[in-house]
């Protein structure tokens, strides 16, 4: 595929800006994409490269604009995409460096997103339509990890240059209170360049540890560089108005294999140790219609990650929910203390009553045994019995009844 070949492709809706003989020919080998000044480590031969141009202010003139063009010159790169600014707003010095230099600029629209140009890039590269990119052709294009202090800047900038709008737009529909409507939903999949069909997993991801808009930044940035290394299928990652990164990413009919970035996330973590990052991942749902129950289920899974690990990494599944314990660390704090309050009455100070809520938790942790309770708390079973009649007084609880054992249990699991 050559820089001509792109131009035609009409879903794409892309501007020259500049280019002409043979920097039109010049054939295509992937796409990259630099939120940086310096993008030289970045491109490969024969690479597109797609720039939001985050690092250009008002105040730069021609020098900037040639050492950053220069950069892709001197890397081999095929053309620069700029899609951060509409096409009369890309600055005349880009303009004149890219024509200087024989690199063809072309114009990217909001609304092409990432995922629909290096799809349609590697279609036509390839030949075969079924064929989805891996490995280095990959988007966002980086050998490794970002440097931990570019991880904001890394994934603004993609974040601008992907149409991260319209994947903002996708998750927001999914948190809508009531289910999105299909035609919405719809529109807004392949907006983002996805299937309309699923089945689809989402994910939802925060972080703390960081003032303004850093925290939600690093969430976005951990949560696309995870699943680019995670999932061979092209995702859309968008922000919730409160920070959360949500991303909605397609897995095979078939198999609707778990998604797991168990192994990647500590990597992330680690370069930023400082910062805790989280993550949930839904159960598969095989219809859009069923992307907002699927949302919920991936923040609840968010939820117990925070809980079971809040000052490290975590990423948890709704299939790791499988114990009564897993399933209550994700109910809000204040709605746990409001439970063990009122299911263990004067139990929960402790104090004085230290000595029967040991006991309750070796008869529970028992089986409700009275004989090998006695053993592991070295009593009379008499005296265990003496104790559980002052457990049921205390909390109008009876150990004889499953329900009320459950009740129990799930109090002293809310601590």
């Amino acid at each position: 595929m050559h820089v001509h070949d792109l131009l035609q492709l009409a879903s794409l809706d892309l501007t020259l800006l500049w280019g002409e003989g043979p920097a039109l020919t010049r054939e295509i080998s992937g796409v990259t994409a630099t939120g940086h000044q310096d993008p030289a480590r970045s491109p490969q031969p024969g690479e597109l490269v797609l720039s939001g141009l985050e690092w250009w202010t008002s105040d730069d003139g021609r020098a900037t604009a040639d050492r950053f063009v220069g950069a892709l010159h001197s890397a081999g790169a095929t053309a620069l995409l700029a899609g951060a600014e509409p096409s009369d707003q890309v600055p005349d010095a880009l303009v004149d460096s890219c024509r200087a230099h024989g690199i063809a600029l072309i114009a990217v629209p909001a609304h092409t997103t990432v995922h629909a140009l290096t799809e349609l890039v590697h279609q036509h590269r390839r030949g075969d339509p079924g064929e989805r990119p891996t490995g280095h052709d990959g988007l966002p294009e980086h050998d490794g990890l970002p440097e931990q202090d570019q991880l904001p800047e890394h994934v603004d900038g993609i974040r601008r240059t992907a149409g991260s709008q319209a994947a903002d737009e996708l998750v927001a529909l999914l948190a809508l209170a009531d289910p999105a409507e299909g035609a919405a939903l719809e529109d807004a999949l392949r907006a983002c360049g996805l299937p309309a069909s699923g089945p689809y997993r989402v994910v939802a991801a925060t972080t703390v540890g960081e003032e303004g808009g850093g925290a939600s930044d690093v969430a976005v940035c951990a949560l696309a560089e995870a699943l680019r290394h995670s999932s061979g299928e092209p995702c859309a990652t968008g922000r919730l108005p409160d920070g959360e990164a949500v991303a909605l990413v397609p897995v095979e009919p078939d198999a609707e294999q778990r998604l797991s970035l168990s192994e990647r996330w500590p990597a992330l973590y680690a370069r930023r140790p400082r910062t805790p990052l989280h993550a949930g991942v839904s159960g598969a749902v095989r219809t859009p219609e069923g992307l907002n129950s699927a949302l919920r289920q991936a923040r609840y899974a968010l939820a117990v990650a925070r809980a079971k690990a809040p000052d490290t990494a975590r990423v948890t599944a709704v299939e790791d929910l499988s114990t009564l314990g897993a399933l209550l660390a994700g109910v809000p704090e204040e709605v746990r203390t409001a439970f063990r309050l009122r299911v263990l009455g004067p139990l929960a100070g402790g104090g004085s009553h230290r000595m029967l809520l040991e006991t309750l938790e070796v008869f529970l942790a028992h089986d409700g045994s009275w004989a090998r309770t006695a053993a592991a708390l070295q009593l009379h079973v008499n005296s265990v019995h003496y104790r559980i009649q002052r457990i049921e007084l205390l909390t109008g609880r009876d150990l004889s009844r499953l329900e009320h054992k459950l009740d129990l249990q799930a109090a002293l699991l809310c601590r």
